[in-house]
């Protein structure tokens, strides 16, 4: 794992790795590479290196000289998207622009040590879920994704389909197996015939659930009126956790 640190007040610096060093320790982890930075155009310029390896975590300040914290983040997760970027500053007016490309947290200085460690635990507990290979069995091949790849899977009489984010398998694998393969946190059974990952739900209603994939394409799932409360409590929870 390598966790990507960067601010120009070297206290903080300090500070973020002194207890970082300290969840990894205390857990029984080993502990990740660390690097640091004092600005964002020195970081860009060493993680944009073919050689640079990938960041698992990033903790950016906003304002700093030269590229703000918004846009290394950006940049980050276009070179990763399952990188977890905290944005840490004490200016909540920055928070609408963080949102806008899935910030993991939004930590608020003077730093608090309990909360660092929640949301870290978070973090890893998301990140082993993200990256948690998936095999999709088909008649012609198998083919490995990540759960987070997987939008919905639905059976349609003896015909299941795995909907990707940029592709659509038909599997052999019956729907109770893919209940098991995807007994994670985010995926919920909302009807006999659909599983649907609750990242991609954009909307529900007591009979439907619109998901979106990020390559903009829309589907449905139907939401069985006695697994409604269940549902709605199971995203509610999924939410409660992702904030």
């Amino acid at each position: 794992m390598r966790i990507v640190l960067c601010d120009d007040d070297e206290r903080i610096l300090g500070q973020l790795k002194g207890w970082l060093w300290e969840y990894f320790r205390e857990n029984g982890l080993s502990q990740p590479d660390y690097v640091s930075y004092a600005d964002g155009d020195s970081l860009l310029a060493a993680e944009d290196r073919p050689d640079a390896g990938r960041a698992d975590m990033a903790f950016l300040d906003v304002e700093m000289p030269g590229t703000s914290g918004i846009h290394v983040g950006a940049r980050l997760q276009s070179r990763n998207p399952y990188i977890k970027i905290f944005i840490v500053t004490c200016y909540a007016d920055y928070l609408d622009e963080a949102m806008k490309f899935h910030v993991f947290r939004y930590l608020s200085k003077p730093l608090d040590r309990g909360r660092l460690f929640r949301n870290v635990k978070d973090a890893l507990y998301q990140i082993g879920i993200d990256t948690r290979p998936v095999l999709i069995e088909t008649k012609k091949e198998t083919v490995t994704r990540y759960a987070d790849e997987i939008v919905m899977v639905e059976a349609m009489g003896r015909r299941v389909t795995v909907q990707t984010v940029d592709r659509l398998y038909e599997s052999v694998q019956r729907m109770g197996e893919w209940e098991k393969l995807l007994d994670i946190g985010c995926f919920a059974r909302p009807h006999r015939s659909f599983i649907v990952n609750m990242k991609y739900v954009s909307s529900f209603s007591d009979t439907l659930i619109s998901l979106s994939a990020p390559d903009g394409g829309q589907y449905s799932a139907y939401l069985a009126r006695r697994r409604y409360k269940g549902f709605r409590d199971a995203y509610m929870l999924y939410v409660e956790t992702m904030r």
